[in-house]
């Protein structure tokens, strides 16, 4: 892949530890790049969930490193933003990381490479077809402290949504690709304008998303207003592994149905967010994967009138469409 210069156009603090960049790819090819001579910046694009190799250039006077380093970040932004595009990098010990959660300021200039195959592709913007409902499809991506990723695919090619329902699982840093998805999953319904929004065949998708403490979390208002936008397609439930993390805000947030854990699967007029305490566990995802497969008809009629209207045959197997996990190892 090539690389692309671009430049610093904004930072902002995500959170204690983390800073969002903005930056925007300068419109001629790049010239005298020692690591690709083949550079341009005419094709620059990605797809949501791929990362970028990150190089500060040496003009900066705030990089003073004596040799040529890269970092690997996930992009956040989703390809419709371009010539703009997003970045969220944790501070670590890592000179790049460093650099640009410390150091780094608007004007400066770096070089970028576009890499990476786990993606989210629309459809429109693929001929992928599966023929075959009762496969789901499933990517996993592992990431270490400092955002330097290790990919790890389950499938053989970028994941496609060839129905409706997709279960997203973040951890820590683990959210920046994911969000990148989540955004463009968001894109894709409003363009799509479904009408069926009171059947199963209604696009949705849940984000379960855990870091350490609240103020760990990232995109959080990002996520909020998406699921607001969307209370019938997408649910989001935030949950933390230190205790004592919920505040004042608790009783509201941590429980749909009045139970002690966040619950989906109650009916659609009991949204919200959704903040809980503990570990992503089997519980969590099982009532991910019902209000996936629940209709907000079903949500309506009682026990016995649903048991009524089943078909007569074995339930299907298939929990979701695609399910997208990235974070730390030993995720779910």
């Amino acid at each position: 892949m090539a690389w692309h210069r671009a430049t610093i156009l904004s930072l902002r603090q995500l959170s204690p530890t983390t800073t969002g960049l903005t930056l925007k790819i300068h419109p001629q090819p790049t010239t005298n790049i020692s690591i690709d001579s083949s550079s341009s910046n005419n094709n620059f694009t990605f797809l949501p969930g791929q990362w970028v190799d990150f190089k500060p250039h040496p003009s900066n006077s705030s990089w003073c490193h004596p040799f040529e380093k890269i970092g690997g970040y996930s992009l956040t932004s989703i390809p419709q933003s371009l010539p703009q595009f997003e970045l969220a990098i944790q501070r670590s010990r890592h000179p790049v990381a460093e650099w640009a959660t410390v150091h780094a300021r608007v004007d400066d200039v770096v070089d970028v490479r576009v890499g990476g195959t786990f993606t989210y592709e629309s459809k429109s913007s693929s001929a992928f077809e599966d023929d075959d409902d009762d496969d789901v499809a499933i990517a996993a991506l592992s990431s270490n402290t400092d955002d330097e990723q290790k990919h790890h695919r389950l499938s053989e090619e970028s994941v496609l949504p060839t129905n409706n329902r997709m279960l997203f699982i973040a951890g820590g840093v683990g959210i920046n690709p994911l969000y990148s998805m989540i955004r463009q999953w968001s894109l894709d319904q409003t363009h799509a304008k479904t009408k069926e929004t009171n059947t199963n065949n209604t696009p949705r998708a849940v984000l379960l998303y855990s870091g350490g403490s609240r103020e760990s979390l990232l995109f959080v208002k990002e996520l909020e207003q998406l699921m607001n936008g969307k209370p019938d397609q997408f649910r989001v439930v935030f949950t933390t592994t230190t205790k004592g993390q919920n505040g004042n805000g608790a009783a509201n947030n941590a429980s749909i149905n009045g139970e002690n854990r966040g619950n989906l699967s109650g009916g659609e007029n009991s949204g919200g967010t959704i903040f809980t305490e503990g570990r992503i566990d089997s519980v969590m995802i099982g009532d991910a994967v019902n209000w996936l497969n629940h209709s907000k008809n079903m949500a309506e009629k009682s026990k016995q009138q649903q048991q009524r209207e089943l078909p007569q045959k074995q339930p299907s197997t298939k929990i979701a469409d695609a399910v997208f996990v990235c974070g730390p190892p030993g995720m779910p």
